[in-house]
């Protein structure tokens, strides 16, 4: 039997009672410390006399908490996300931890909820998805002074790796078979648009957003102010809500050129990439066309991993980069793509000597 207080967040005089008996505990806030040293005393008594039934304030359980919590906390997410959390609540949280109150959930359960997860052979990535979703879920029970830890806490060392996919980028002659192989079988519409995503590196669903009036071909630019949700068919902000102008090139100009005077169906504020009947072009059709034409198997976003190594195995301005893939943070960037940035600058090392030069060492006779 433990009875403890203390005051939960330094500085704020509010005083806590944190009770751990035969593997329950309790938390209640009681006020001045010297309340709550009180209530300790009554509580240790009564727990000595067999009266289990101290605080008797009924303790949510895990599936009517995360419940609130999802209709709560996620609704200033994007649609995909909030579908994602939801439904790693109902399939992976909600059958195993249900009809647990928060406070009979132990740091190991979450431990042996990974561990089985990763015996259904679910991937990383999916796990820190599901963790996160839990780790929400008791911060915010936490927030709500309703628990005063979270057994996520410190869990993620048995997530094991990230699940980080790992860049594969097309080489220069890989590129070229793809365009090559697209512009002799399939439309300029799909042409066009794997030229865009290996020049451009904007994503696949900010692509297929585009609509005519966001390119400027005077100063030869892309307007990224929405994306292309080609699950839910619908429009919706950027990745990050990153809004940006992204840098076209010459051949990408001029091959958007072409798709716009030879459409069949053209509406000239509608959407750029569309099929014959000039509806936007559908993401199944996409991937079946670069699986059919690419050199190897090869992702989508493999394209946009091109556009950024070639960029940065140049030197290109690793700033300017970042802006243009639209990541929230350069350090992003470099912890992405980091080891294409060229290591060799001894000529630049050497210009040191020339900007700031040292007198010679004293000869000693």
């Amino acid at each position: 039997m433990a009875v403890t207080v203390r005051e939960k967040i330094k500085g704020t005089g509010e005083w806590w009672i944190f009770i751990n008996h035969k593997g329950k505990r309790r938390s209640k806030k009681i006020g001045s410390k010297k309340a709550a040293n009180q209530v300790k005393r009554e509580v240790e008594a009564r727990l000595a006399r067999g009266e289990l039934g101290l605080i008797r304030e009924k303790c949510p359980t895990v599936a009517a908490y995360g419940k609130r919590w999802l209709n709560g906390s996620l609704q200033e997410w994007k649609d995909s996300t909030r579908d994602n959390y939801e439904g790693a609540f109902k399939r992976h949280i909600r059958p195993r931890l249900a009809n647990k109150r928060l406070d009979e959930v132990r740091r190991v359960d979450v431990k042996y909820l990974i561990e089985d997860l990763k015996v259904a052979g679910k991937s990383a990535a999916t796990i820190q998805v599901i963790k996160s979703v839990l780790s929400g879920i008791f911060t915010g029970a936490m927030e709500d002074e309703i628990l005063s830890v979270n057994p996520c806490a410190s869990t993620g060392k048995y997530v094991g790796n990230s699940g980080e996919t790992e860049v594969v980028p097309l080489s220069a002659d890989e590129v070229y078979i793809l365009l090559k192989n697209t512009s002799e079988r399939l439309s300029e519409a799909i042409y066009t648009l794997f030229l865009m995503l290996v020049r451009s590196g904007i994503r696949i669903g900010e692509a297929l957003a585009l609509e005519w009036p966001d390119i400027d071909f005077e100063n030869r630019e892309a307007d990224i102010n929405k994306s292309w949700d080609y699950v839910r068919y619908k429009l919706t902000v950027p990745k990050n809500s990153k809004l940006r102008k992204v840098d076209l090139s010459h051949n990408v100009l001029e091959a958007l050129k072409r798709i716009r005077s030879s459409m069949k169906v053209i509406d000239l504020n509608g959407a750029i990439f569309t099929d014959e009947k000039g509806k936007r072009l559908e993401y199944r059709v996409i991937y079946k066309a670069l699986q059919e034409l690419a050199p190897r198997p090869m992702r989508i976003h493999d394209l946009r991993h091109t556009y950024a190594t070639f960029r940065l195995s140049r030197g290109h301005n690793l700033l300017d980069v970042s802006k243009q893939l639209g990541h929230h943070k350069v350090a992003f960037t470099i912890d992405k793509y980091g080891h294409w940035i060229p290591g060799e600058h001894k000529d630049q090392v050497d210009e040191l000597d020339e900007i700031a030069p040292i007198p010679h060492p004293m000869r000693t006779q």
